[in-house]
């Protein structure tokens, strides 16, 4: 495995901890004042054991090229500062170590960065095969289609999903991706009819007389 040289590509962590489990007094206060610090350093990944806390940061990171993505394959989480990638990468070795299906759940509120995170760790699972299969392509362009007729611009968030989304992703006996299931679930049925002050219906009405 090539490990990439220093650069700004680095997820090198240099501020506050990387797991909050270690901190010596673990109150909402030094939780808050570690995140922030972090977060004021570019590192928005902190672990809380297993739990991994991911900050919006509403700017580009370059922490997500394909050095970055060979620095995590393999690696035992907590090997390397707290990422994305590790947490697919653990989903994908406790997979094909155990046959048993793994299930990582993504939440937090609006404009969280819930949709990128799920975007990040579909192609983290792609790029973990080797070669990139109409399949896989596929899954991760069916994302588009999906937010076209489920997000909406809100008072917080442009691009807001208004909906659930429970996603499976198949895999052959090689570790290959083969197919995926998305399902979606609690559609804000109400804002096809009515909007709150300064918010939009969902993007597909815009995109069909653009």
């Amino acid at each position: 495995m090539t490990t990439p040289s220093s650069s700004s590509s680095s997820p090198t962590s240099t501020v506050g901890v990387d797991d909050m489990i270690s901190l010596t007094k673990l109150d909402e206060e030094s939780i808050l004042e570690n995140l922030k610090g972090r977060y004021n350093a570019s590192q928005i990944y902190t672990y809380t054991g297993s739990i991994l806390v991911s900050m919006n940061p509403y700017r580009a990171l370059p922490i997500y090229e394909t050095d970055i993505v060979q620095l995590y394959r393999g690696q035992r989480m907590g090997t390397l500062p707290p990422h994305i990638f590790a947490t697919a990468d653990t989903a994908y070795r406790n997979m094909k170590d155990h046959h048993a299906n793994q299930s990582v759940i993504i939440s937090g509120e609006s404009g969280a960065g819930k949709s990128e995170a799920t975007k990040l760790i579909l192609q983290y699972l792609a790029a973990m095969t080797g070669n990139h299969s109409w399949v896989e392509q596929q899954i991760l362009e069916a994302g588009t289609v999906l937010e076209a007729f489920g997000n909406a611009k809100t008072v917080r968030n442009n691009n807001s999903s208004r909906f659930g989304k429970f996603i499976e992703v198949h895999f052959g006996t090689e570790g290959n991706i083969v197919g995926a299931r998305i399902i979606q679930y609690l559609l804000e049925k109400s804002r096809v009819v009515v909007q709150a002050p300064s918010e939009r219906n969902y993007h597909i009405f815009y995109e069909l007389v653009a």
